[in-house]
């Protein structure tokens, strides 16, 4: 067990490191250049929910492996980084999400946002933690063997 449960989760890793990547560097970008900004967030967005559902049901897959093979297939760092990724894509996607869709919906409505809130910002953070998240990715990827 501990060799399968190796592979998936060094599998489950590229899998979730190449995603990130090519939609955050490669899909994303080309699909802002070639059509209007509300358009190419039509596309995308759904992009980012199946990515971080899939980012998040990939943490708890290589978690469960990890722990039915006794703590060997992802080893005390790798086990820390996939924590870290899982953390940062929830609160990256979910919990700023939530931020940005209350800060639209004051927008729409007309009322003062609160400089806290303000779309572009949370947008810039929550591209920060997505960058970081990446990073780690690349880092749980190197560190499998």
């Amino acid at each position: 067990m501990p060799n399968l449960a190796r592979i998936l989760v060094r599998l489950i890793a590229a899998l979730w490191c190449g995603a990130l990547w090519s939609i955050g560097a490669l899909v994303a970008p080309t699909l802002f250049s070639l059509l209007d900004a509300a358009d190419a967030a039509k596309v995308v967005a759904p992009l980012f929910r199946v990515l971080a559902m899939g980012g998040l049901g990939g943490a708890v897959f290589m978690l469960i492996l990890d722990r039915l093979a006794h703590g060997q297939a992802l080893q005390g760092p790798g086990r820390r980084t996939v924590l870290l990724m899982a953390v940062g894509t929830g609160l990256g996607y979910f919990g700023l999400m939530a931020l940005m869709n209350h800060a639209r919906e004051l927008a729409a409505a007309g009322q003062a946002v609160p400089a806290w809130a303000d779309p572009g910002l949370l947008h810039n953070v929550s591209g920060g933690i997505y960058f970081l998240v990446a990073l780690a990715a690349l880092r749980l990827v190197a560190a499998a063997r």
